[in-house]
């Protein structure tokens, strides 16, 4: 067996507070890497972020823009549909306006006919309705020969 000297303890103490200190100053550094690397991943996301809110803030600009035109072209489209209604409503007006007058001028006409049916209901013999087909028929006929014998209004 060997006896272990002072000298030996103290070597290893020595070596011990060497290896100490080796560690202490690895772990040092370890942590000035570790903090260097933790400011640099700090600021690449703080770039990352800010140049993701550039970017979302111009598509939203985008978006909005294209919204904008895209209601502006709807209001367009509705103005132009509103006065095309409207332009058809006063065709309608106009119309309903020329059919009652029609309706009206005719509504005189209309109240003749019991008149000449009661007319017709007077002729009391068959001479009388002759003689007034004669006379139609006649007349006709002068009136066919005067436009020249045709058939075109």
């Amino acid at each position: 067996m060997t006896t272990v000297t002072s000298n030996d303890i103290q070597e290893l103490k020595d070596l011990l507070s060497a290896m100490r200190q080796e560690n202490r100053e690895q772990m040092i550094s370890l942590r000035e890497e570790t903090r260097e690397q933790m400011i640099s991943l700090r600021e690449e996301t703080r770039e990352q972020i800010s140049s993701l809110r550039e970017e979302t803030r111009e598509q939203i600009d985008t978006l909005k823009e294209d919204n904008r035109k895209q209601l502006e072209t709807l209001r367009e489209e509705n103005n132009k549909q509103f006065v095309n209604l409207h332009k058809e409503i006063t065709e309608v007006k106009i119309i309903t306006a020329k059919i009652e007058g029609t309706i009206q001028s005719q509504a005189v006409l209309t109240q003749k006919i019991p008149d000449l049916i009661e007319k017709v209901g007077e002729l009391k013999n068959w001479k009388q309705i002759a003689i007034v087909a004669i006379t139609a028929f006649t007349s006709a006929t002068i009136t066919w020969f005067i436009r020249g014998g045709n058939l075109k209004p």
